[in-house]
């Protein structure tokens, strides 16, 4: 958004860098080996879901296309709602490379078919040494990633969500305003 814009009273929402979810795959060293936070097979895309036929049909689509491939490393995918009502797509896949690829591959798709404003976040799961589950949330609006770890029914760490979100600054554009960290409760994402 330029001076002019801002001077007229427009405001042009910034599309977000999908392109920031690679992040994660050069962040991976990091979160193995610095933090001790083991990737797990599995990440979810979050959207509003849409009731119209040209939705459905990118829908089938993009399944069509992760589902290609076959074979006993291939990406597998699901549809599930969460408990507030939102549609997540779960991406499953042994390789943690391959699982952010087909990560944004989902919600470039998504968008270039002009349902980028249906875009809510992306989630990634890890196990900590001590085998609790820690997500790192990359939330579409801001295009910045945040630290996300439940610690018992409606309740989070804090402390290790800021230790997490120090830590990551330098592989990661972490979210800077602490009240966008937003707990994503009722979601689907985890391993089976």
């Amino acid at each position: 958004m330029g001076l002019f814009d801002v001077l007229r009273g427009e405001r042009k929402p910034q599309r977000p860098n999908l392109d920031q979810l690679f992040a994660m795959t050069t962040a991976e060293m990091t979160l193995r080996i610095n933090l001790e936070l083991e990737p797990l097979p599995v990440s979810g895309v979050c959207f509003r879901p849409v009731d119209m036929s040209a939705f459905k049909q990118t829908m089938r689509e993009l399944d069509q296309l992760l589902d290609e491939g076959g074979g006993p490393d291939a990406t597998v995918t699901r549809q599930e709602k969460d408990d507030h009502g939102f549609q997540w797509i779960l991406i499953e896949d042994p390789q943690f490379e391959d699982l952010v690829t087909a990560t944004h591959h989902v919600n470039q798709t998504l968008q270039d078919n002009g349902f980028g404003e249906q875009l809510l976040c992306s989630m990634f799961a890890f196990e900590s040494a001590e085998g609790e589950t820690v997500y790192l949330v990359y939330g579409y609006k801001r295009g910045t990633f945040y630290p996300f770890v439940p610690s018992g029914d409606q309740s989070r760490d804090n402390t290790a969500e800021m230790r997490l979100g120090e830590s990551l600054k330098g592989e990661l554009p972490i979210e800077a305003e602490l009240e966008r960290w937003y707990p994503l409760w009722g979601h689907p994402v985890a391993v089976d």
